[in-house]
């Protein structure tokens, strides 16, 4: 799924709603409308929407009555700062459980789980704040290079194609794309900044340097 197209479909606050709704438990789409106070004839078009996205799935009972749930787990990151925008979308695979746990142990057995649980939250606690860490440093050197780009671009075009390399290597065509540049004007521009020294070609590929 594009980000983009996750993004629209995140933006309305019933199908966020809906998925909050669903990662309890899988429900029907009446039990969905009467939760949220919603005409079943919306509920159903929301529903049909993050089925086609992928997002959820439509099962049938034995009384073949259909219920939905969410399909993947899916992790959505959206970072903005003064010199980037970016969204990144991961699937986190989730393995089945090793062993069921019998009745007659389920109150141990939960607060086992519990514990667990627990320490991975902190965990992930950790992981997020090292995380933060990192991006704050990234954002910190991106302010450098865009000072620097100031100083050793003729232009704003050449800037621009410096901006967008910061980020990784790219072909021509994918930095036509980006800019909105045609690759004919894009060639005279990478041409006199290979002569300057301050990118080069690797492979199909411009880098910085």
């Amino acid at each position: 799924m594009e980000s983009a197209q996750l993004l629209d479909i995140l933006g309305n606050e019933n199908r966020r709603k809906i998925l909050h709704l669903l990662a309890s438990r899988p429900c029907y789409m009446s039990e969905i409308a009467e939760r949220l106070d919603v005409g079943a004839k919306a509920i159903l078009g929301h529903l049909e929407l993050l089925e086609r996205a992928g997002m959820i799935e439509a099962n049938v009972d034995e009384q073949r009555r259909k219920y939905f749930h969410i399909t993947d787990n899916l992790r959505l990151e959206v970072f903005v700062s003064p010199y980037s925008f970016e969204v990144e979308i991961t699937n986190v695979v989730v393995l089945p459980p090793q062993q069921n746990i019998p009745t007659s142990q389920a109150v141990k057995g939960l607060r086992s789980l519990y514990s667990n649980i627990q320490e991975l939250v902190e965990q992930r606690h950790k992981v997020m704040q090292e995380y933060q860490d990192i991006q704050g440093n990234i954002t910190r050197m991106m302010g450098y290079c865009m000072d620097v780009i100031e100083e050793v671009s003729d232009d704003h075009i050449e800037a621009e194609i410096l901006y967008a390399l910061i980020k990784g290597p790219m072909t021509k065509r994918v930095l036509s794309m980006q800019l909105g540049i045609p690759e004919y004007v894009l060639e005279r521009y990478i041409e006199k900044m290979e002569q300057k020294k301050v990118l080069k070609r690797e492979a199909n590929n411009y880098i910085i340097g």
